[in-house]
């Protein structure tokens, strides 16, 4: 049943594949959204990716992969800061432009980590559809604001939601794939050899 050591690469991919899945799915089944839902629920699924990359760095760490846990965690700050922002304020003039900051910011320190280590660290491989899935986000949230100020909220959760859909779909695939690879590997010390 999975890997049994701490650096399971598998487990922050899970982690953030279902704060982004409980996040699009609220934004898909919410009737008539309000600014509050749209700051609440915004701010928190933003502080909680904010954590999951932030366990995201510390696997990066321990892996030894140079200069992504410090990238990561600057993505992780930005994130967390958003989120109180963003919720704290309840405007979406704020969530737009600060929160697709944040979605700008770490979507392309994905997208350049993809580049650079998705041979050396396997949950960089997913990096290239998630930070391509917030970029696009990022890009047309302040779109959005141009529409009629009552469909500001329901455009930007929708936006927004569908990002964290995408990006929960393939961390989904990705996560659950690595679990069951470790769950099959022989116990090892070293979470590059208990999934490849």
């Amino acid at each position: 049943m999975g890997a049994p050591h701490p650096k399971a690469p598998w487990v922050p991919i899970l982690l953030r594949s279902a704060i982004a899945a409980v996040y699009g799915g609220l934004t898909i089944f919410w009737q008539e959204p309000t600014l509050s839902v749209l700051a609440i629920a915004g701010g928190l699924y933003f502080v909680l990716t904010g954590l999951s990359l932030w366990r995201m760095s510390a696997l990066a760490r321990s892996c030894r992969v140079p200069q992504v846990p410090g990238a990561l965690l600057v993505a992780a700050a930005l994130y967390a800061v958003a989120g109180v922002v963003v919720a704290l304020t309840q405007s979406t003039t704020v969530f737009a432009y600060v929160g697709g900051a944040a979605l700008l910011v770490g979507g392309l320190i994905e997208f350049a980590f993809w580049f650079r280590v998705r041979k050396d660290f396997t949950p960089a491989r997913d990096w290239l559809i998630t930070g391509a899935a917030a970029i696009g986000a990022a890009a047309l949230m302040p779109a959005f604001l141009a529409l009629a100020e009552s469909s500001h909220v329901r455009a930007l959760l929708g936006v927004s939601g569908g990002s964290a859909v995408i990006i929960a779909v393939v961390l989904a695939i990705s996560g659950l794939g690595l679990r069951h690879d470790a769950s099959l590997a022989p116990e090892s010390d070293e979470p590059s050899k208990a999934v490849n």
